[in-house]
């Protein structure tokens, strides 16, 4: 009898082993190229944004549409950083302060039609996770798909 289960567990094994292996792996390599995806598309945005200085609603909805294209739902915030300096007069020196202002800012004047504008030195950053979508395992949550990217707004439209 213990010789049948062992046998039957070995099978077992190696089946697991035989096709669980190359599965793992082919959703590894899934993951990786989504992510690549979405590095590409964020890159895309991030320096548009950075290099005219300016979001705008065609800009934004052209961003959408590009992560539309997957097969998951994904969670986009903005970070906008604007940095001023302040003279402290205790200290007899400026002292730098930021700003920051989030998506609901920008998506609030977008919305409106009007454009966002950034100002030169400003940092911009664009953050992608994955909260929905494919997984290999269903209980359990994938959140190795995520993006941050940002960037110095140049605005070369002087």
């Amino acid at each position: 009898m213990s010789d049948i289960f062992g046998r039957v567990c070995s099978i077992f094994l190696a089946v697991i082993i035989l096709f669980g292996m190359p599965l793992v792996y082919m959703n590894e390599r899934a993951k990786t190229a989504e992510q690549m995806d979405l590095l590409t598309e964020a890159t895309h945005f991030v320096d548009s944004v950075c290099n005219t200085g300016t979001i705008s609603g065609q800009m934004l909805r052209s961003f959408y549409a590009s992560l539309a294209r997957e097969s998951a739902v994904y969670e986009v915030t903005f970070l906008h950083e604007q940095p001023e300096y302040v003279y402290d007069e205790a200290d007899e020196r400026y002292v730098r302060c930021e700003t920051y202002h989030d998506e609901e800012d920008i998506r609030k004047q977008v919305e409106q039609g009007e454009e966002y504008f950034f100002c030169r030195g400003d940092f911009f950053l664009v953050t992608i996770e994955k909260k929905a979508g494919f997984t290999l395992i269903p209980a359990i949550r994938d959140r190795t798909v995520s993006i941050r990217y940002g960037g110095t707004v140049k605005y070369e439209a002087f």
